[in-house]
């Protein structure tokens, strides 16, 4: 028989979704240039390095220190927050298409000190313009403080680095192909040590460069109006409501590295476990969804999330009539008079190739949430 088969729609009698979406909705093409390049940089984050990946002592993300922007998108200086001094740089980078950071740090010694890593990808139109802009970026430091001294760093004849000798800090920026590399490595933990803040620059390459040559850019002529969701799981997420958004990036999709942003306390095991069940794609909004390449690989995934030994970790009722797999659970801790206190409830859900994760402070609200989300993934 020809054809192909397709999914009965799911039966919601009986069912409290509340007033949340549970209809499959199209979320278009971009609307501005500026949410085309966001949604870039975050197709990028999937190829920029994570620093535990450069060095496995480095096991913080550093992401919400004061001077480090959260939203991790580079579309102008202030995605670098306080990792820049020069005031030039949009000027500079005017042609700058998208960029990702990363911040990561190692934990702190007996006398609070610790090592940072600051890893940024800016991409630009072609090579020729990063090539032309990186050096200047370089030198715009030397503006903000004389004492600061060209450093080589001969495995990459493209980088152009500095450091103060007095400082055992390090910054550098590498051409590579239309992207440019920015690192700023601080380490509180030793004194000035030019050989050995060099040597990490260059393990951050070796990580780094490789990892780029697989990206493949958005072309120049098609970004402005890209399509947002080409494979359609956005439009079958729980959106973000626009008044009080769940994080500082807009709604999207990754496929691996960009998904760590997601977590509140990411961790190489994070990556390890995307891999050990097969998930290919997470969209994200109001909700995550995980999409494995088998409803097995789903399956376990639900598994792993709901089992747990910390006793802060409290189990609790879970929506009424749903057909699949479903866990709640309740984050808490014991405030100064001895009371329970709920920091926030996390529902767990698994829908066929999908493990999804919804988290609300109401567990009314958050168990519509958790129905809506089953029709929006059941209905195809």
């Amino acid at each position: 028989m020809s054809g192909s088969a397709t999914r009965e729609a799911p039966d919601t009698t009986g069912l409290d979704f509340g007033n949340y979406q549970t209809e499959p909705r199209v979320v278009g093409n971009a609307k501005s240039m500026t949410q085309a390049r966001a949604w870039e940089a975050q197709r990028l984050a999937d190829h920029v390095a994570v620093p535990f990946e450069v060095d496995p002592a480095y096991v913080r993300d550093a992401r919400f220190d004061s001077f480090v922007p959260s939203t991790q998108i580079v579309l102008n200086r202030k995605g670098l927050g306080g990792l820049i001094v020069n005031d030039t740089f949009d000027e500079v980078a005017e042609d700058l298409v998208a960029g990702w950071l990363n911040s990561w740090a190692t934990e702190p010694d007996a006398e609070n000190k610790s090592r940072k890593l600051h890893l940024s990808v800016l991409m630009f139109p072609d090579a020729k313009t990063a090539e032309s802009v990186a050096p200047i970026l370089e030198h715009d430091d030397f503006t903000f403080n004389t004492e600061n001294v060209k450093v080589p760093i001969t495995k990459y004849p493209k980088t152009f680095a500095h450091w103060r000798p007095s400082v055992s800090s390090i910054g550098s920026w590498t051409v590579h192909d239309r992207y440019i590399i920015f690192m700023k490595i601080d380490d509180e933990t030793r004194a000035p040590d030019l050989a050995s803040l060099t040597g990490q620059v260059e393990r951050a390459l070796e990580v780094q460069i490789p990892l780029l040559d697989k990206f493949q850019p958005t072309p120049s002529d098609k970004l402005e109006h890209v399509p947002l969701d080409p494979t359609g799981l956005m439009g079958r997420t729980l959106p973000s409501d626009p008044g009080a958004p769940v994080r500082a990036q807009p709604d999207g999709f990754a496929t691996g590295r960009g998904a760590l942003s997601l977590f509140q306390s990411p961790s190489p095991k994070v990556l390890e476990d995307f891999s050990k069940y097969g998930v290919d794609l997470i969209a994200f909004g109001d909700s995550v969804v995980f999409r494995s390449t088998s409803a097995a690989g789903a399956k376990a995934m639900f598994q792993a999330d709901t089992t747990t030994d910390d006793p802060s970790v409290k189990a609790v009722k879970t929506p009424d009539n749903l057909p699949v797999p479903v866990k709640c659970f309740a984050d808490t801790y014991t405030d100064g008079n001895g009371q329970e206190k709920v920091v926030d409830h996390l529902c767990y859900l698994q829908v066929d190739r999908y493990s999804v994760q919804v988290r609300n402070k109401n567990l009314q609200d958050l168990h519509q949430k958790v129905t809506a989300q089953y029709i929006l993934l059941a209905a195809r």
